[in-house]
C-alpha cells in the first residue's frame, strides 16, 4: 500500500543517516595481488543520496504521454501518466466542446486507464483528460482526437473487362471513393453507421444498376454487386478506299477499314448514289469500260451509334493493255542436296500474264506460274541456271538468270581434343593408370562409333563405352584409356576407332613405359619439443606430416605413441598412402605430474627403413596459484561485519564473493584467474542487517 511505502521511505531514510555515521568515520579499502605490491584507495564511501535525504516534492500535477489505446467500433481506451498519485476521468465529444465526461475514478495512480463507451463507429472524437491529486492540484490535457473503427461495403463489378480500375463514389452519411482491383472486386472501409448510396463509373461502360442505396447498422455489407455494359462506339474510318487504276476489261476493287461497335453496317454509292447488293466491307465493280474513268466510290459504315462516310476514291480505268516488265528478278539459291530450292519473279503489264519457266535455257513442263519449286536436288544440279519468260497481250519479256547452288549433305567428322598420340610416360608396374580421349564431332550431321579396337599390347585396356554410341554435331564424348604395366620397359599399342565418319577408320597410337616401384616416406619433423608445461592443463597441438615420397601406394599398418601425458589424433592405421599423400599427426602434451617423461611416436610400414620414430620431449611443471588480499579501515560504529563485492568492469555490476559475513577488515580472494584486472568495493552490516552503500573501488591486476 502508498502508505506502506512512505514507511519503508523513512525506515530507509533513517539507515541511510546511519551509514553516513559510518562511513563518516573513514571506512577504508584496499587491495593486495599475490606477488606484486600493495594497492591502496581513498577514504571514505559514495553515497547516492541527496544532502538532504529526499527529494523535492512536486509543486504542480503534470500529465503527459496521452495515447490512445484499443479502438473499436463504439469503444476507446485513453492512457496518460502524471507525475504523482492523481484520479482520473476524460471528457469527449465529436466537436473540441466535449459534452460528455466519463465518472472521476478515485483510485491515485500515476499511470492512467480509461475506456470510453458507447461510441459511433466510423466517427472522429475529440477529448482532454482530467487529474487531480491528494493536495488538489488540478490536471487538464485537451485537444486530443481519435477515429472509431468504421464498417465497411464490398462487392464485385463483372465482368472484370470493366469492373477492373472502375471508381466506386460513396455518399450519404460518408463521402469517399476507392478503386476496383483487376477482378473487379472493391472495398469501402471505415464508414459509420448510416445510409449510402453507391455508384460505379468506368469510361466506355454502363453499369446495372447505375447505383445501389445501403444502410450500415453495426456491421459490413457485402454483396453490393454491378455488372458492366461496354457502351456503343460510332464509327470511324481508319483506313480510307484507295483511287484505282484497271484497264479496260478488268474489274477494280475498293476496300475500307472501319473500327466501332459491331455489328457494321457498310453501303457502298458510286458518283454519290447507293449501288445495290454493295453491303460488305469491300466493293468489286463489273467489268470496266472507259467510260466508268473518272466515277467516284465512297461507303458509308453504320452501326446503332452512328453513321459515318469515308472519303472517295477515284477509279481510272485506261483503254490500251500495257507489255509485261520485270521488277523483281528471280535469285540465286542455295540449298543442301535432298532439298528443293524455289525461284520467284515479280512482273507488271496488263492483265492476264502468263509465265514460263526454263532451266539452262530450256522449258520447264508445267513451270507456268510466277514462282517456281525445283524436285529434289542432288549435287549434280548445282551449277543450273534458272529463268522465266513473261507475256501478255502486249509483249513478252525474259527475266535474268538465277544460279542454283546444291552443297553436299551433312556428314560426321572425328576430331581428337586430347593430345595423339596417348603418352602414359613412366608408370610403376602392377599400378593401372587411365587417360581421356575427347572425341568430338565437328561435323554436320549425327557421328555413330561402331567399334572400339585395341591392338599391339594387352597393358592397354579401353572403358567407358557402350556400342554403338552416337554424338550430336557440335558435340563430344570421353573414351578412358588405361596402362597396366605388367613388366619393367617401353610398351607400345595402337586404338582403331570405327565410324560413320568419312575419314573412318581413326587411329590413335598409345605408348606406355613400366619402371619398378619404390617406397619411401618422408617425416617431418622427427622431433617434437614442447617444453614447460603446467601440470593439469595441456600444451598448444604441434604436427608432424608423413607423406609418401615414393612412386608406389605404402601401406602404413601401425602408428603407435607411447610416453605417460601426450595424445595424438590423425593417426588412424591402417592406411595406404598414394604417391604424394600425407597424412598429419596432431600431438599434444598434459602432463599430471612434475617431470619430463620420455615418449615416442613409431610408424610401421612397408616403405624402405620402417620402422620410423618421432621422439617427443616435454617437462611438466607445477601451477602457480593466484589470490588477491584486501584491507580496509574498519568502521568506528558497530557493524556485524562486512560484504566484500567483486567486478571485472570498473564501476560495476559488482557480485558478492563472500558466503557470509566478513568480521575483520581484511579478506582474502583465492578465486581469481591469471591475467585478469578485478575492481572491489565493500560494505558495512549493522546488526539488524542494514547494509551501507558501495565503498570507493580498487582494482587488482592478477599476474
Amino acid at each position: 500500500m502508498r502508505g506502506g511505502h512512505i514507511n519503508s521511505r523513512n525506515q530507509t531514510e533513517l539507515f541511510l543517516q546511519k551509514v553516513r555515521r559510518v562511513l563518516g568515520q573513514g571506512l577504508l579499502l584496499s587491495a593486495v595481488a599475490a606477488g606484486t605490491a600493495m594497492l591502496g584507495g581513498c577514504t571514505g564511501l559514495v553515497s547516492g543520496a541527496s544532502s538532504s535525504g529526499n527529494p523535492p516534492s512536486p509543486s504542480t500535477l503534470v500529465i503527459s504521454n496521452i495515447q490512445t489505446a484499443t479502438i473499436t467500433t463504439s469503444s476507446s481506451q485513453i492512457v496518460w501518466a502524471t507525475n504523482v498519485p492523481a484520479n482520473s476521468s476524460v471528457d469527449y465529444g465529436t466537436t473540441t466542446a466535449y459534452g460528455n465526461s466519463t465518472p472521476v475514478d478515485s483510485t491515485m495512480v500515476t499511470s492512467h486507464q480509461v475506456t470510453i463507451s458507447g461510441l459511433a463507429a466510423g466517427t472522429t472524437y475529440y477529448y482532454q483528460v482530467n487529474s487531480s491529486d491528494s493536495k488538489g492540484n488540478n490536471g487538464h490535457s485537451g485537444g486530443n482526437k481519435l477515429k472509431t473503427a468504421g464498417f465497411s461495403i464490398a462487392g464485385t463489378i463483372s465482368p472484370s473487362t470493366g469492373g477492373n480500375g472502375a471508381t466506386v463514389t460513396l455518399g450519404g452519411a460518408a463521402s469517399a471513393t476507392t478503386t476496383a482491383d483487376s477482378s473487379g472486386n472493391y472495398t469501402l472501409a471505415g464508414l459509420p453507421n448510416g445510409t449510402y448510396m453507391i455508384t460505379p463509373s468506368h469510361a466506355g461502360y454502363t453499369f446495372t444498376p447505375s447505383s445501389q442505396s445501403m444502410t450500415l447498422n453495426g456491421g459490413n455489407i457485402t454483396g453490393v454487386n454491378f455488372t458492366d455494359n461496354a457502351a456503343a462506339v460510332a464509327p470511324t474510318i481508319t483506313t480510307q478506299p484507295a483511287n484505282q487504276t484497271v484497264t479496260a476489261g478488268q474489274t477494280a476493287t475498293f476496300a475500307v477499314v472501319a473500327a466501332g461497335t459491331a455489328p457494321l453496317g457498310y453501303q457502298w454509292q458510286k458518283n454519290g448514289v447507293n449501288i445495290t447488293g454493295a453491303t460488305s466491307a469491300s466493293y468489286t465493280t463489273a467489268t470496266t469500260t472507259t467510260a466508268d474513268s473518272g466515277s467516284t466510290f465512297r461507303v458509308v459504315v453504320s452501326n446503332s451509334a452512328g453513321t459515318v462516310t469515308s472519303s472517295a476514291a477515284t477509279l481510272t480505268v485506261n483503254a490500251a493493255a500495257v507489255a509485261p516488265t520485270i521488277t523483281t528478278q528471280p535469285a540465286n539459291q542455295t540449298v543442301t542436296a535432298g532439298q528443293t530450292a524455289t525461284f520467284a519473279v515479280v512482273a507488271a503489264g496488263t492483265a492476264p500474264l502468263g509465265y514460263q519457266w526454263q532451266k539452262n535455257g530450256a522449258n520447264i513442263t508445267g513451270a507456268t506460274s510466277a514462282s517456281y519449286t525445283t524436285a529434289t536436288t542432288t549435287t549434280a544440279d548445282s551449277g543450273s541456271t534458272f529463268r522465266v519468260v513473261v507475256s501478255n497481250s502486249a509483249g513478252t519479256v525474259t527475266s535474268s538468270a538465277a544460279t542454283l547452288t546444291v552443297n553436299p549433305a551433312p556428314a560426321p567428322a572425328v576430331q581428337f581434343l586430347s593430345p595423339t598420340p596417348i603418352n602414359f610416360g613412366n608408370d610403376v608396374v602392377g599400378v593401372k593408370s587411365s587417360l581421356p580421349l575427347i572425341i568430338k564431332n565437328a561435323g554436320t550431321a549425327t557421328l555413330t562409333i561402331t567399334q572400339v579396337t585395341e591392338t599391339g599390347s594387352a597393358a592397354f585396356t579401353v572403358t567407358g563405352l557402350s556400342l554403338p554410341l552416337s554424338v550430336n554435331a557440335g558435340q563430344q564424348t570421353t573414351i578412358t584409356v588405361a596402362f597396366l604395366p605388367t613388366a619393367v620397359g617401353t610398351v607400345s599399342g595402337n586404338l582403331s576407332i570405327v565410324s560413320n565418319a568419312p575419314s573412318s577408320p581413326n587411329s590413335v597410337a598409345l605408348n606406355g613405359t613400366g619402371i619398378a616401384a619404390t617406397l619411401t616416406l618422408s617425416i617431418s619433423p622427427t622431433s617434437l619439443n614442447f617444453g614447460n608445461v603446467t601440470t593439469g592443463t595441456s600444451s598448444p597441438t604441434q604436427n608432424v606430416t608423413i607423406t609418401n615420397t615414393g612412386n608406389s601406394n605404402v601401406a602404413i599398418s601401425q602408428i603407435s605413441l607411447t610416453g605417460a601425458g601426450y595424445s595424438m589424433t590423425g593417426g588412424s592405421a591402417p592406411v595406404t598412402l598414394s604417391p604424394s599423400q600425407s597424412i598429419t599427426l596432431v600431438v599434444q602434451f598434459s602432463p599430471t605430474t612434475v617431470g619430463a617423461p620420455s615418449a615416442s611416436i613409431t610408424v610401421v610400414s612397408n616403405a624402405t627403413g620402417s620402422p620410423a620414430t618421432i621422439s617427443l620431449s616435454g617437462t611438466g611443471v607445477a601451477p602457480l596459484q593466484h589470490s588477491a588480499a584486501l584491507t580496509w579501515s574498519a568502521s568506528t560504529s558497530a557493524v556485524a561485519g562486512y560484504n566484500v563485492y567483486r567486478s571485472t568492469v570498473s564501476g560495476g555490476s559488482y557480485t558478492r564473493i563472500n558466503s557470509s559475513l566478513v568480521a575483520s577488515a581484511s579478506y582474502t580472494d583465492s578465486t581469481v584467474q591469471s591475467g585478469t584486472t578485478y575492481f572491489y568495493v565493500t560494505t558495512a552490516v549493522d546488526s539488524s542487517g542494514m547494509e551501507s552503500v558501495y565503498s570507493n573501488e580498487v582494482p587488482a591486476t592478477i599476474p
